[in-house]
Order: structure tokens, then C-alpha cells, then sequence
């Protein structure tokens, strides 16, 4: 039998979800929608091209891009004689690629029926002009260098010749000349059969496969059946937590050490926020880190499986600086770090110019431009996301290690897209499994990834705790 407070729970999730969903419906069903499918041919000078796969729906997804471009957007508004800015237009555009097709589907809302079709139709058959446009003038600019290369041996051809003719029959350069006016025709004939095959790319840039029609509401024409199935699922939802939540955890998850006993790595016990450097486990993975002989810089990647935050971090590199090594800290979960970071790998600062001491024995990064607001805090997103798998990222933390005994990285999760680029560049990784949370799933897929790029996962730590605890 479910709580009563569970009860109460699901059917106020239940209310506010149908209220929710009666006002969006409402709103949907007073916005008129137009479509209209288009199916677009190679072509050159686009996305699209014949130089491509047809598979590659890459291209296509580029074509819907530029489709929804201020450009094309602008050319719409003349067309339709309508007021406003391209970007309030595009607001009220979509375009979808169909999967394994050649065919954009654009979809346009409006004031009336009328509109949205006109809008839909129109963007279509503007797109189809830009892109035969923009095809006619990479056509126009290869046949003109074409063109100009064929004069320009054409004219160095007849100098040849004309050479040729003021030497008399048994003059020693006569040979070379005559050797040189053949491989004069020959670029010529070269070229003039490029320009041929330019000037014979096609032009057809697609068609309207579906003109402009009025798209139904569907399920938004009645905004109160909408908002009563939102109601039903959201509390549905609710309970269906709460009975999983009593029935007992997903199988598979770390919740004892004893869980990780056949994960391969060596478990270095458990640890408890607030984490202290005396502790056994932080001593135990000192020892095992110090253990790891490598050819390969210093680098120790601290982080939890999967997208979780590290707790044992600053005891760890505490305990290093006790032990008298000299340690560069870097933090990628502090937005000072990441942006040091960044300017680093963006070639922006040398390590001179960001590496600062923190005390005896302790380095850390300072970014060369100062930051708005604290510091302790990571940014949602940030170049460093894109950054981090470089080549460059690898080659600074090599040149950090060589300023230090050895590099302690606090990654922010194993399983982020910095995590596993941090993974990548470190000679051993301390991997810390969440209680509670970590599966065996994903200690699997770390150990695997780890043995693919060479780095050694020193130990395994089982963690309670978060990290703005520690």
C-alpha cells in the first residue's frame, strides 16, 4: 500500500500536468500550420553535391540549415510583400529531414490558414532558386579560371611555336622547344575537357514534391482531452516512481564494496564526505598512483564514474603535498581552471603564464583574463567541452607535468565528454563509483576504455557523499 502523501503527490503532479497541458493546447489550437515537401537533386556548389555520399545525411541536414538562413528568410519576405525581420520569420518556420530520403519537409506557422500555406510554398520555392543560384556561380567561377588557364597556355604555346620557327633545323635547343610545345597541347587539351565537364553540370536544384496544404490540429483540437491525458500520465508517473523506488533498486548498481570485487581494478576502500588526507583509503591511493610506472607523463585523472563530481580530490592532492611532491592541481570542475585550461589548449597563454603557486609543493592554474562572479563555479557549458579531445590538451598537461613531480586532475565525471578526453590524456586515473548511483555497466565500459588508450585505473573508490562536500 502506497503512502498517503504519495497518493497526494501523484494527484497534484496529475492537476498541475493537465493544467499545463489544457493552456498549451488551447494555444496550439489557435495556430494555423502550413507544410510543403521538397525534394532537392545534387548539385554542385552546395551541401549536397555530387562529390558526396548519398548517404550522408550530414549534407542534408546542412541544406535545412541554410534553408533556414537570414538570406533565404529575406528573400521570403519580398516574395510574400510581408513586414518584419528574418529572424521573427524563421521563428515561425521548422524543417525536418526524413529519415533515408532526399526531401525536406518545411513546416510554417501564420495568422491564418493562408499565411502558413503561403509561407511554406514560398520558402521552398526560394530555397530551390538559391541553391540553382548558388550552383551557377561556382559553375561561373570554375569555367573562368578554366578559361583564363587554357588562354594562358594557348599563349604560351604559340610563343613556343613562333620560337621554334626563327631556329634553324639543326639548333641543339630545337628539341626541348618542340618537347615543350607538346606538353603545351597537351595541358590544353587537359583543360579544355575540364571546362567541358564543367559547363555541362546540371542545374535542376530539385522540385516541390508536396505543394503548400493546412495541417490539422490532430490531438490539439481538443485542448481538454489533452490537458486529461497529461493529468492521467503525469500522476501515473508518480506512482510508477514510487512503486520502483519500494520494490528496490535497478539491478546492477554499486551500493557495498563488496559489489566492486569483480570489477577488476584494485579497490582502495570506501570513503565519506568530508574526506581527510590522513585517511587509510587517501594513503592507499597515494601508494597505488606512486606505483604505476608509466613512459608517460605524470598525469593522475581524479573523477567518478560516470557524470558524478569527485570527493576525494583535494585530500588526495593534500596528502601528495604532505608527502613533500610537488603537485600541479588542476580542477576542471572551477571555472577558473577550465578557462585557464582553455587558453592553454587555444594557444592564448603559455603554462608561464597561468601556473601559480598555491603554498609549498602546490601549483595551480590562473586564467589570464579575470572572470565575472566566483570562481569555485563551473560554467553550464564552455569552450572546454569542444577542446579537451584535442592533441593540445595532451601535449599541456605534459608540459604541466614536467613543472612538477606529477599533475592531479580533477575531472569532472568519467563519463562526460571531458571525462573521457581526460582519460585519454592521464597515465592513471583514480575512478570513485557513487553509491547508490554507479553500475557495473559503468565501471565496465571505464575499465574497457581505459585499456583501450592505455591508461591504468589505479583503484576504485566507493564514495557517499557529494562533491561540494568534500
Amino acid at each position: 500500500m502506497l503512502p498517503l502523501r504519495v497518493v497526494a503527490l501523484a494527484l497534484l503532479a496529475g492537476l498541475l500536468a493537465g493544467a499545463a497541458a489544457w493552456g498549451w493546447g488551447q494555444r496550439r489550437a489557435e495556430e494555423h500550420v502550413g507544410t510543403a515537401t521538397i525534394m532537392l537533386h545534387p548539385l554542385e556548389g552546395n551541401a549536397y553535391s555530387p562529390g558526396g555520399r548519398g548517404d550522408d545525411l550530414v549534407n542534408l541536414e546542412t541544406e535545412a540549415q541554410v534553408l533556414r538562413s537570414d538570406t533565404v528568410a529575406r528573400a521570403v519576405l519580398d516574395k510574400l510583400h510581408e513586414a518584419g525581420t528574418p529572424s521573427d520569420l524563421l521563428a515561425a518556420v521548422t524543417v525536418v529531414v526524413p529519415p533515408n530520403t532526399q526531401l525536406l519537409q518545411i513546416t510554417a506557422r501564420g495568422k491564418d490558414d493562408a499565411t502558413a500555406v503561403a509561407r511554406a510554398s514560398a520558402f521552398g520555392d526560394v530555397y530551390l532558386e538559391f541553391r540553382r543560384s548558388r550552383t551557377e556561380s561556382a559553375v561561373y567561377e570554375q569555367t573562368s579560371r578554366l578559361e583564363e588557364l587554357v588562354k594562358q597556355r594557348e599563349d604560351e604555346r604559340d610563343a613556343a611555336v613562333a620560337h621554334l620557327d626563327q631556329l634553324k633545323s639543326d639548333a641543339p635547343e630545337r628539341a626541348l622547344i618542340q618537347q615543350q610545345v607538346q606538353e603545351e597541347v597537351v595541358q590544353i587539351g587537359s583543360l579544355r575537357a575540364q571546362l567541358a565537364a564543367a559547363q555541362a553540370v546540371a542545374l535542376d536544384p530539385g522540385q516541390v514534391v508536396t505543394p503548400g496544404q493546412v495541417v490539422g490540429a490532430g490531438l490539439w483540437a481538443s485542448p481538454t482531452r489533452v490537458g486529461a491525458i497529461a493529468g492521467v500520465l503525469a500522476a501515473l508517473l508518480v506512482l510508477g516512481i514510487a512503486v520502483v523506488r519500494r520494490t528496490g533498486a535497478a539491478p546492477g548498481v554499486v551500493r557495498h564494496l563488496d559489489d566492486l570485487a569483480d570489477a577488476g581494478p584494485t579497490v582502495l576502500g570506501e570513503l565519506r564526505t568530508p574526506v581527510r588526507a590522513d585517511s587509510d583509503v587517501i594513503a592507499h591511493a597515494r601508494s597505488v598512483v606512486l606505483a604505476v610506472g608509466s613512459d608517460r607523463p605524470p598525469v593522475v585523472a581524479v573523477g567518478a564514474v560516470g557524470a558524478g563530481a569527485s570527493i576525494a580530490f583535494p585530500a588526495l592532492v593534500d596528502s601528495f603535498v604532505r608527502a613533500r611532491y610537488e603537485v600541479v592541481a588542476v580542477d576542471l570542475t572551477r571555472r577558473a581552471d577550465r578557462q585557464a585550461m582553455a587558453e592553454l589548449v587555444m594557444q592564448q597563454a603559455v603554462v608561464a603564464d597561468v601556473l601559480v603557486e598555491d603554498g609549498h609543493f602546490r601549483n595551480r592554474l590562473r586564467p589570464l583574463e579575470p572572470l565575472p562572479g566566483a570562481v569555485d563555479a563551473a560554467p553550464p557549458t564552455d569552450d572546454l567541452d569542444d577542446l579537451a579531445a584535442s592533441a593540445e590538451m595532451r601535449r599541456i598537461l605534459a608540459e604541466l607535468a614536467k613543472r612538477a613531480d606529477l599533475v592531479l586532475l580533477r575531472s569532472p565525471g568519467l563519463g562526460t565528454t571531458v571525462g573521457r578526453a581526460v582519460l585519454v590524456a592521464a597515465t592513471a586515473v583514480v575512478a570513485e563509483v557513487p553509491q547508490g548511483s554507479a553500475t557495473e555497466a559503468d565501471l565496465a565500459v571505464l575499465t574497457a576504455e581505459a585499456e583501450r588508450v592505455g591508461t591504468v585505473v589505479a583503484g576504485l573508490v566507493l564514495t557517499h557523499g557529494r562533491g561540494d562536500e568534500s
